[in-house]
């Protein structure tokens, strides 16, 4: 048998270490629990504990035929949806995804989720480092936990 040094064995694991980023923490993940076949939205604090920008550009769910990070805006007097191309978290900030403002749009649902269920979710940012979470499906009317 070959005995590896630590070397070695850094040469084998940096690839994993590089993919994981510890620098982009995420709190409270939850969708409210949605009609059967209707889009769900996915809420959550997004924290950069790094020292460099975290330029979030799309995500993805195996349970949904697409997901787009959006953002609330008024238009005409009218509260509307609006996709963003990109959010960026600043180095120490916090940004909240919550009702009624910046939040995940899960579309084309390929099953019916229901309370205690779990939303398997990837961020990317633009340097197509994935951020791995899950979501929580939660009854409508239950608020955050973070409120």
């Amino acid at each position: 048998m070959t005995k590896l040094t630590p070397f070695a064995v850094f040469l084998l694991l940096f690839p994993l270490l590089a993919l994981a980023d510890p620098n982009l923490h995420v709190g409270d993940p939850w969708s409210p629990e949605a009609p059967p076949g209707r889009m769900m939205a996915g809420f959550m604090e997004l924290r950069n504990d790094s020292d460099k920008t975290i330029r979030l550009v799309d995500a993805a769910s195996p349970l949904f035929g697409h997901v787009e990070i959006h953002t609330m805006v008024m238009d005409d007097g009218v509260m509307r949806m609006r996709r963003l191309d990109e959010l960026a978290i600043e180095p120490g900030q916090t940004v909240a995804l919550r009702p009624g403002g910046l939040h995940l749009m899960l579309m084309e649902p390929h099953e019916r989720l229901a309370a205690g269920d779990l939303i398997d979710i990837e961020l990317i940012d633009d340097q197509d480092r994935r951020y791995a979470l899950s979501a929580q499906v939660r009854e409508r009317n239950r608020p955050s936990m973070v409120d």
